[in-house]
């Protein structure tokens, strides 16, 4: 008889643990006895629910095309050879052509170079060959079974899992030896601000769109010509901005600055604002000789296990987001932006690399001593030290304001926002495109690094429930997303032709929205004038909450007490699991027979596609979850599993 093992989720992640599971397996051709892998999702394999081929062609990927791979590569730090493959701007010049003319996405193929943003459909295209090639790869006596279908239950079945299909043909369930859930984004039961929204909304006939996945909203009741207040200014803004233009019928004419919209007449006015009241950073358009993401100085898993030692050993947690890692994200940035001026731009500072980095190192050897006020002396003196001599207030660094371009300003009137945001976008743009400040690639670059490492440490279980989730998650995870997940150049320069053709306006940061008079109204401290509209949209992602999860099955298994949440994580809390990613039961014991993956888990590693040439962490955790299956169903030691 043989094993089973069944991927609930045929999403990035799921196909990701495929290549592993081939690599491992390919490794000793000695394990024996048949494998039957099934992979449960109602959506194609490969891409999932969010990279799925059917959506709008006008959403495209955050990074340029040689950006992103989901293959190690070859001298990956992994114990089994891997499963190579190209990243997508290769496969889409390569392997991918036929496949792409096959889905109808020739001209987006002849488009496309190594330095563009590829809509998201050929992205999905990409994720369906990589799954293909996992299958190909596994050893003979290895079968996979895909469901185009819903799993609803999974209860024990005589020592091993009844997996319950929903609307199968003629399949009612599968019996597994192991269940991996990884179901990626999973929807939300409205939260308490969302239903009171929702309520108001109905009690006035308001409209009131709700938190969600954007090509998963239905904008159909944004009106032409209707007034449209929209909380928030991020990727999720961004989609909606196109589908409610260009996907309406407009057009934009031109490139760049040159760019003008033409409307169809079938387009809300949409009133944007957020916290910081401006996009997310536009993505660099030039990438300078022998900039990489490279291993860090400060932001080291050897400087945060000193700060962990340091702590109480009966704490809850080894580390603090705030007080241990920022100050060393802030100085890994630091040095990188000034090095970089050194580096290629000397004529404009008065010190040479060496300088930058000596200063670096002094200030952190004194705050890994726990010197906390003489630590935030050399600190203030190491910032006042560069700013003597970098005479141009463009070169200067400064976390801060890079984070809140606009804080402490007061504004007189609403033109005064939008002239003030349309001049930040058009700066951030321009410069965004000049290799004359290099010293943001090399930022970029450094903070993309940090971040790696700072994963890996939340994967790791460092920061309690509560620190993850506000500082983390709400933080340091927001302010990475606004610096280096923005969007392609071309979309703000979209969003300027729609603000000058009226139907794009600028509400500013710190906006908020209330109901007034039977109208939802903003509200926001720097400007005294206000905004009224029948409409709201809330243009993001729903907060994770596995205790709000939708999931049937996911509901199934907490009422039955067979996944565990974290307890101080409040409304915002994640499903537990053990270092090996086994689901944590109501009591706290590890299930060898459930795994879970995602977003929703706390100690998950979220990513499953990165950056060639990074040895990125996302690797070694799906070879570490594939020897865990391995060993789940007996074909390979306990003793294997890392």
């Amino acid at each position: 008889m043989g094993s089973t093992i069944v991927f609930v989720g045929g999403g990035p992640k799921t196909t990701g643990i495929l290549l592993s599971l081939a690599a491992s397996l390919r490794q000793d051709s000695s394990r024996g006895g048949p494998l039957d892998i099934h992979v449960i999702d109602p959506y194609r394999v490969g891409g999932g629910r969010i990279w799925r081929h059917e959506q709008s062609p006008t959403l495209w990927m955050n990074s340029v095309a040689r950006d992103v791979t989901i293959f190690p590569d070859s001298d990956a730090s992994l114990s089994a050879a891997p499963v190579t493959g190209p990243d997508l701007a290769t496969w889409v010049a390569g392997e991918g052509r036929e496949e792409l003319e096959r889905r109808g996405l020739g001209p987006d193929a002849d488009r496309l170079t190594p330095t563009s943003f590829a809509p998201r459909q050929v992205q999905a295209a990409y994720l369906a060959w990589a799954f293909d090639r996992a299958i190909a790869h596994m050893p003979e006596n290895v079968r996979v079974h895909v469901h185009r279908s819903t799993a609803s239950r999974i209860v024990p079945s005589q020592g091993r899992r009844r997996v319950v299909l929903d609307g199968s043909a003629g399949e009612d369930e599968i019996i597994a030896d192991v269940v991996v859930l990884a179901q990626g984004f999973i929807e939300i039961m409205d939260d308490p601000d969302t239903t009171a929204m929702k309520s108001a909304a109905e009690r006035h006939g308001l409209t009131y769109i709700a938190p969600g996945y954007t090509a998963d909203v239905d904008l159909s009741s944004l009106l032409p010509g209707q007034d449209v207040l929209v909380r928030g200014f991020g990727l999720a803004f961004v989609d909606a901005m196109m589908m409610l233009t260009e996907d309406r019928g407009g057009v934009f004419r031109g490139k760049g600055k040159e760019t003008r919209y033409v409307p169809s007449g079938r387009e809300p006015v949409l009133w944007v604002g957020s916290r910081r009241g401006v996009p997310y950073r536009s993505k660099l358009g030039y990438l300078p000789e022998g900039m990489r993401v490279g291993p860090t100085r400060y932001m080291t898993r050897d400087n945060a296990a000193s700060l962990a030692g340091e702590r109480d050993a009966g704490a809850e947690a080894a580390l603090s987001v705030q007080d241990d890692i920022m100050p060393l994200v802030d100085m890994e940035l630091f040095v990188a932006h000034y090095s970089e001026l050194a580096y290629r731009h000397s004529e404009r500072v008065g010190f040479g690399i060496e300088d930058v980095r000596d200063k670096g190192d002094e200030w952190c050897a004194v705050f890994l001593e726990g010197r906390t006020e003489d630590a935030a002396a050399a600190r203030a003196a190491t910032d006042e030290w560069a700013r003597d001599r970098t005479p141009d207030p463009r070169d200067h660094y400064d976390l801060g304001t890079i984070d809140r371009p606009l804080r402490g300003m007061e504004f007189g009137s609403l033109t005064d926002v939008e002239n003030t945001v349309a001049q930040h976008v058009r700066q951030d743009i321009d410069r965004a495109a000049d290799p004359a400040w290099s010293q943001d690639s090399a930022r970029f670059h450094a903070l993309v690094g940090a971040y790696y490492v700072v994963r890996e440490l939340v994967s790791q279980g460092a920061f309690s429930a509560e620190d993850r989730i506000q500082n983390f998650d709400a933080g340091f995870h927001g302010l990475f997303s606004y610096i280096a997940s923005g969007p392609p150049p071309q979309r703000l320069e979209n969003l300027l032709a729609l603000h000058r053709a009226g139907l794009v306006r600028f509400l500013g940061p710190d906006t908020e929205v209330g109901l007034r008079h039977g109208r939802f109204e903003t509200t926001a401290g720097s400007c005294p004038e206000t905004v009224s509209a029948p409409s709201l949209f809330d243009a993001r992602l729903a907060r994770i909450s596995a205790e709000r999860a939708k999931d049937e099955l996911l509901r199934d298994l907490i009422d039955r007490g067979e996944l565990r949440l974290e307890n101080s994580g409040g409304a915002a809390a994640k499903f537990l699991i053990d270092a090996t990613n086994r689901a944590l039961d109501a009591s706290g014991a590890p299930q060898d027979d459930l795994l879970m993956v995602g977003p929703s888990v706390a100690g998950s590693v979220e990513e499953a596609f990165t950056r060639p040439g990074t040895d990125a962490h996302v690797f070694r955790d799906n070879e570490r979850l594939a020897q865990r299956l391995l060993a789940a169903v007996q074909l390979e030691s306990p003793a294997g599993v890392s």
